[in-house]
This record gives structure tokens, C-alpha cells and sequence, in this order.
């Protein structure tokens, strides 16, 4: 019999050691009745953002101590006495009420499914008093307001604990947020994060997530109605469409696709897949759920992150060109969420089966997910995954490099940095870019898609209209037809290769390539117009400070001049990979030919077509609570 190939090495002892030295660190960095946790850097933490430190070690713990049945008495003891002091009125560690819009409620989420999670041994053992306190604290969270978004969620759960446990709660708020997120259900298991289209990786964290927390604490309770069989049963469906698809978006590697905020979270991304294993949804096999989760873990762990206990607000390290404006030391704990696996016993398949390949291990992978409309493409020799993206804007009145771009991928990071822009198409305005408005239209197709956005370079209204076309080796045609940048220059880019050292660079007349020292390759090549539209190119390779991939940031980009009417229209390639791909040897085998519709190519037998979008479908500039940036 052939020998099981092994993949990561790690089994349920190895994510025990992992929690384990993390929730040290929480320790190591308590208040003396362990009620706040203020991790480095110290200064200019206020309480709500030592709560959020307790808060988030404490729902790792509580998936320790649960995993482990209560087998550490003092590990209990520990967060019992901190329980305690948390909730006393006038303690010196007392937890910041909670209020309307408020991030103590975020946190207190935290602590409600740590109490649940852990109850037998916990909850069921405090005094009386202290459980009063901590019933009224939580209690001010009924009634509360929160952000449109996935925050509905949070005081859903609180509720659903204090139906759980007896307690006043109000049923019709649960039942109120769990009808808001079907406005925001777009398909494939796919949820956008409030009003617009904002789809990243809140969706593994947070909306596959909690409805199910939500409906376990019901279950049971008066309020049992709420968590009906038919919700279960359409969540569950739910998220093993979500699995069969967002499986593809992990490098072999361990790397996430880059995209989205909170990305400090890391691991924390693998939850839903244990999620799925508790609820019986068999959308991976049990080996390839543990063989992901572990590949994510290690690609942090084996860089260095948490060796000292401690996640530091970054990616594989301190850097902050990923960090938003609410995120504090504590806020990278949401990586306890990826530590759901504990609560499964230790003889379920998930740790006892054999590790399983991925897809892009043995074989490339192209999806269609029509949710967010990305498509996504895995590189098997390459082992990099790239998303081209058709319909993902982020907040609308945000322009955020994390969610405006053309493509993303789990080796490089966007970059948006005084007029440069990578992966994208805009407008240089001296020291800044054009401001991208959101996504109007979007369809990812097998092979291929398009999209309308608009661009506001100054005051104009630009409108763009884009399609894209994979060739062989990974190689991406794009296309765009613009109108209303009279007189105005044009700028197309590829992927931000990064490093700790300086890449190599080559220019030719018509293309540009940026190669790093370990072997990535970004490069860029413009084809060509139509011949009645004069469009003079020059392509070059623009630097940006640091990334999160390193010091180092190169992305090759092709300037166009302004151009003389209306509208022009243009193609280039791009390409992102590991091999050498001479990208100006492709462009001379294309042939074009433009149509108003589009653009159709074709390379010998291969074929293409690249067409606008016919119409608008999103309201991109919707009015929306601006809650994360202006």
C-alpha cells in the first residue's frame, strides 16, 4: 500500500501548542486580575482596546479549555477571576459599557461565545453575583444601534447567550439580524458586507459563522423559534457552496488571496472550514480541511508569527500599509476563530485522516464565483492563485486599494501610493490618481469577464468599461475602452512584485518586467488599439515603498498619452508567475480585431472574446453609513 503523503505535519497537538503559547502571551501581558490584556505597543491603549486583548484571548481559551473538557483547573480559574473583576463596578479593571455603534459590543461577542463554548466548566461554575454582573453588562447591548454590516451579528449573539441562559433578551432583534444579512446574500454562499459590494474575507470569519452560533445557543430555549430547521437547513447549504469555492482561494503554500480588510486576522480565515466539519458538511474531505487549515497556520508560524505569544499588527510581521483604522494590539486575536477545530473530539476525521491535496497541488484550477463575480485562477506550477475581479468595491463611498483593483492574488499585496496604483487603470494626477467610484457592472466568465466602473480624475467623470481574457500560461489579455479623459494621460498596471531586495528590471519598447530573487516574475506588454485611434505607449517600472511582502516594491506599468478625443480604447498583457514567459512574443502572434462590442483575439486556435458590458447594475455611490472611511 502506498505510504499517505504527509503535507504539513500538523495534527491536533500542534494547533494545541500553538493556542497554547498564545494565550501565555495574553498572560503575560494581563492586568493583575487578568480582566485587561494590553500587548505591544503599549501606549496610547485605552480600555476598550484592553478589553478587545482579553476579550479575543479569552474566546481562544474557551476553545481550549472546551477541546480539552475543563482539564486545566487553573486555566478556568484564571478566566473566572478575570470574569469577575471585569464586571465589578468601580474595579480597576473594570470593561467600558456597552454602547450604540459601539467596539465593546464587538468584544463582548467574543466573550459570550467564549462562555458558551466553555460553559460546563466556566459559566456554570461562577457565583451567582458575578453571574448577575456580567448578565447586566451584557444586557446593554439590547436595543443598541450598530454599523450596517456584519456588526448586526454581534448583538444578535449576545442576545442569543441571554436567551441561553435564561436572561432577558430580545428575541426580535435576533430575529431582525438574521433577516438583514439575506438583503445582503449575493449567491455561491457569498455575502456582501452591508449595502454595495463589499465581499472579502468577512465572509469566513463572520457570515459563516455566527448564524450558526446564533441558532446552537437557541436551540432549546423560548426563544427556539427563531432558530428554526429551515434556517439551519439554507446555512448549511450555504456554506458548502462557500467551501466548494473559497477552498481555491489558498495558495499550496499557506497564503490567503490578499484582499479585503482585517487581514491581520490571518488563520483566522480557515474557520468556516472547520465550521463545515461541525456541521457535517462534507464540501472537502475531512484530511483537506485539516491539510488547508494547518497550510494557512504554517505559513505564518514558520516565518516567525507568535513566537513570543504575541500576533503583531501585520502580516508576517509589524507593517502597517494593511491596517485599518479601528484595528488596535489586540484586534489580530480574531485569528482565535481558526482554533474552531478544537471544539471537534479528537477522534473525528478532521485529525485523523490522512492529509488530502489540494486542487492547485496537482492540477490548475479555474472558478467562476459568481457571488462576488471573481474568477479564479490557481497556478499550479506556480502555486500562486490569482482573482480577477468583476464585481468587488468595498465600502462605496471608500476607495481602498484592498478592494479596487483588477486582480488580486496570494503573492503580492496591493499598493496605493501617491500616483501609482498597481493592477489597476487610472488616471496620474501629479502626486496622487484618479479616485475609483465602485464597480457599476460586473460578470466573471470561464475564461474571462468584464466590468464598468467610473473614475473622478479631478472633477471629470471618467467612465471605463474593461474585459479580460486568459491565455495559456496563466498570461492575461486585457482590454478597456475610456471615455471623457480628453487631454489627460492613462496609466495601466501589473502585479506589485515585493522582495528585500532590489529586483531586476528590463524595458523594452512596448513592455516591462520586474524580477525578484526569488523567481516571481511581473510583467506587463502593451498590444495594441485600433488603427484609427492614436495611442502611444511607454512602459517603465515604478517603485513604492514598503509592503507587506517586503522593503522592496516594484510594479511594471504602461503611460499612455493624453489622449486626442473622447474615447480610446487599448489592450495589453500581463502576467504574474514563477517561469519565463516572454510576453512581447505573445503579442505578436495575437490578432486583433476591434468591434464595438469589444475586442476579439486569437492566437492560431485559440480564440477570445473580450466584450463591454451592456448595462449598469449596481448603484456604486449609494449612500452608506461611511463607517470605515469617508
Amino acid at each position: 500500500m502506498e505510504k499517505a503523503r504527509t503535507f504539513t505535519g500538523w495534527g491536533r497537538v500542534e494547533w494545541e501548542r500553538l493556542a497554547d503559547r498564545l494565550i501565555a502571551g495574553a498572560h503575560r501581558h494581563s492586568s493583575p486580575a487578568g480582566a485587561r490584556v494590553v500587548f505591544p505597543p503599549a501606549a496610547g491603549q485605552n480600555a476598550t482596546d484592553q478589553l478587545e486583548g482579553f476579550a479575543r484571548s479569552f474566546l481562544l481559551a474557551a476553545l481550549r479549555i472546551a477541546g480539552s473538557a475543563g482539564s486545566d483547573p487553573a486555566l478556568v480559574q484564571w478566566y473566572a477571576d478575570a470574569l469577575a473583576a471585569g464586571t465589578r463596578c468601580g474595579d480597576a479593571e473594570q470593561w467600558p459599557g456597552l454602547t450604540d455603534h459601539g467596539q465593546p459590543t464587538v468584544e463582548a461577542t467574543a466573550i459570550v461565545l467564549g462562555l458558551h463554548f466553555s460553559r460546563p466548566w466556566l459559566w456554570d461554575g461562577l457565583d451567582d453575583g458575578v453571574q448577575a454582573r456580567i448578565i447586566h453588562w451584557l444586557s446593554g447591548a439590547t436595543g443598541q444601534a450598530s454599523a450596517d454590516n456584519n456588526h448586526v451579528l454581534f448583538g444578535a449573539t449576545i442576545q442569543a447567550f441571554l436567551a441561553s441562559i435564561g436572561a432577558p433578551c430580545d428575541r426580535f432583534g435576533i430575529e431582525a439580524a438574521l433577516d438583514r444579512i439575506e438583503d445582503w446574500y449575493a449567491g455561491d454562499g457569498w455575502y456582501s458586507d452591508g449595502e454595495g459590494r463589499r465581499f472579502d474575507h468577512y465572509n469566513a470569519w463572520t457570515f459563516q459563522l455566527y448564524p450558526f452560533f446564533i441558532l446552537e445557543m437557541l436551540s432549546g430555549t423560548v426563544a427556539a423559534a427563531t432558530a428554526s430547521a429551515e434556517r439551519l437547513r439554507l446555512y448549511r447549504e450555504r456554506l458548502e457552496m462557500f467551501l466548494r469555492g473559497y477552498q481555491h482561494l489558498f495558495a499550496a503554500g499557506g497564503s490567503p488571496l490578499i484582499q479585503g480588510r482585517s487581514l491581520i486576522y490571518r488563520w483566522g480565515v480557515v474557520a468556516p472550514f472547520w465550521m463545515g466539519e461541525l456541521q457535517g458538511v462534507e464540501a472537502l474531505p475531512p484530511g483537506r480541511t485539516r491539510r488547508l487549515a494547518s497550510g494557512v497556520a504554517r505559513h505564518f508560524t514558520d516565518r516567525g508569527v507568535g513566537d513570543d505569544g504575541v500576533l503583531p499588527l501585520g502580516w508576517w510581521g509589524p507593517r502597517s500599509s494593511i491596517l485599518q483604522s479601528y484595528n488596535a494590539p489586540g484586534s489580530p486575536l480574531w485569528a482565535a476563530k481558526g482554533f474552531l477545530g478544537l471544539l471537534l473530539p479528537a477522534d473525528h476525521p478532521a485529525w485523523t485522516a490522512p492529509e488530502a491535496a489540494l486542487e492547485i497541488e496537482g492540477a490548475d484550477v479555474n472558478r467562476v464565483l459568481s457571488g462576488p463575480q471573481w474568477l479564479v485562477r490557481g497556478d499550479h506550477r506556480d502555486d500562486i492563485v490569482k482573482v480577477a475581479n468583476f464585481g468587488t468595491g468595498g465600502h462605496p463611498r471608500h476607495d481602498s486599494a484592498l478592494y479596487r483593483r483588477l486582480a488580486f492574488s496570494t503573492a503580492s499585496a496591493p499598493v496605493q501610493q501617491g500616483s501609482l496604483r498597481d493592477n489597476d487603470l487610472y488616471v496620474p494626477l501629479g502626486d496622487s490618481t484618479s479616485v475609483h467610484r465602485g464597480p457599476v457592472a460586473g460578470v466573471a466568465r470561464p475564461g474571462g469577464g468584464s466590468s464598468r466602473f467610473r473614475l473622478d480624475a479631478a472633477g471629470r467623470d471618467v467612465e471605463v468599461d474593461y474585459a479580460t481574457a486568459l491565455l495559456p500560461d496563466g498570461v492575461e489579455l486585457r482590454a478597456a475602452r475610456i471615455r471623457g479623459a480628453v487631454a489627460m494621460p492613462l496609466e495601466a498596471s501589473g502585479y506589485a512584485l515585493a522582495g528585500d531586495t532590489e529586483p531586476e528590471s528590463v524595458l523594452t519598447a512596448a513592455g516591462a518586467l520586474a524580477a525578484g530573487a526569488d523567481g516571481l516574475r511581473s510583467a506587463i506588454q502593451f498590444v495594441g488599439a485600433p488603427e484609427d485611434d492614436t495611442v502611444a505607449a511607454t512602459p517603465r517600472i515604478r517603485e513604492a515603498s514598503g509592503s507587506i511582502l517586503g522593503e522592496r516594491v516594484a510594479v511594471p506599468v504602461i503611460t499612455v498619452d493624453p489622449a486626442a478625443g473622447a474615447e480610446t480604447r487599448w489592450s495589453w498583457l500581463v502576467c504574474f508567475t514563477r517561469r519565463n514567459i516572454d510576453l512581447e512574443a505573445v503579442a505578436r502572434r495575437l490578432v486583433l480585431n476591434w468591434t464595438p462590442d469589444g475586442l476579439q483575439a486569437s492566437d492560431g486556435a485559440i480564440t477570445a472574446n473580450l466584450s463591454w458590458i451592456r448595462h449598469e447594475r449596481w448603484p456604486a455611490d449609494a449612500i452608506n453609513q461611511g463607517v470605515f472611511g469617508a
